[in-house]
């Protein structure tokens, strides 16, 4: 497409290319610190913890993971991370499977993180079905109806939450301005939030979690 003189603009998840006019996207390696540094905080700083992984080849959900590994070993080294390299799958289904399987071979862990939705939401029944959620420190990433729920239960104690409406605004705007020949951004950081059972009712995170459709229509 750029070959062919097409503004090519990115949002959300990046390629293995550079080849494009703009890339408008979540800071994924900060929003994975993010989980680590809340997870330490709710855990203590002491403990046994594990991260289940969304997919091989997932570049978005790769940087959260580093940035979540980077950050553990920054805020709190005397954490044992007991399992780093198993993978939830594309679907809940999969991810529940194997949050279950997890929870079984690490049965005294008592802190998990999770890098994306669907992740999320499986390790999230896992624990209700293991009757160890609220128990075990948890922290995901993104939100949905279900986890936001979990979030004001505190059987998740922190969700990395993302700005999806800016990211669809600003990819349009930008791709607008490349095609009538202005100057845009290399790359544009959307933002990323922590959010936890003491915030999600601010003013600010409810716009978050629960936007305003009519408000984006006008």
């Amino acid at each position: 497409a750029m070959a062919r003189g097409i503004k090519v603009v990115i949002i959300d998840s990046g390629l293995q290319s550079d080849d494009y006019v703009s890339f408008a996207a979540t800071d994924n390696y900060v929003g994975g610190k993010l989980a680590a540094k809340r997870l330490c905080d709710v855990m203590g700083n002491k403990g046994k913890a594990l991260m289940l992984r969304y997919a091989e080849g997932s570049a978005s959900t790769m940087k959260r993971e580093q940035g979540f590994l980077d950050g553990m070993k920054e805020y709190a080294p005397g954490i044992e991370l007991v399992s780093t390299n198993q993978y939830g799958g594309v679907t809940a289904e999969s991810a529940f499977q194997a949050s279950q399987n997890l929870l079984t071979k690490f049965a005294d862990v008592e802190g998990v993180f999770c890098p994306n939705e669907s992740s999320t939401f499986g390790m999230l029944r896992a624990l209700q079905t293991a009757g160890k959620a609220g128990t075990i420190k948890f922290v995901g990433f993104d939100a949905s109806e279900p986890l936001i729920a979990a979030l004001r239960k505190k059987e998740i104690l922190g969700l990395t939450v993302q700005d999806p409406f800016k990211m669809g605004e600003i990819g349009v705007r930008t791709a607008v301005a490349a095609i009538r020949g202005e100057a845009v951004e290399k790359h544009i950081d959307t933002g990323v939030v922590m959010v936890t059972p003491e915030t999600m009712d601010s003013a600010e995170i409810k716009d978050l979690l629960t936007p305003d459709f009519d408000k984006w229509l006008d």
